[in-house]
């Protein structure tokens, strides 16, 4: 259940990788966080540690959070 405080930040993630065309690979998460820094140290965890993090803007519906099962305190590949 999604706590009114609690929202589904989205945060972009990309590092280098050799074996795709241009040389860096980026994916999308999502984290249910009381706040955006949260949200981004969650990725940040979950992530290589030379993987350039950063917010977006965008943010999960609490509907789409809910039918893709999003927890608090966890980050999904969307």
């Amino acid at each position: 259940m999604i706590e009114p405080n609690q929202t589904a930040h989205i945060v972009k993630v990309s590092w280098c990788d050799e074996g795709m065309r241009n040389g860096r690979l980026t994916m999308f998460y999502a984290a249910l966080t009381e706040s955006p820094e949260e949200a981004v140290a969650l990725v940040r965890q979950a992530v290589k540690a030379d993987a350039e993090v950063e917010l977006t803007e965008a943010r999960l519906s609490q509907d789409t959070a809910q039918a893709i099962d999003l927890l608090p305190g966890f980050a999904r590949a969307l």
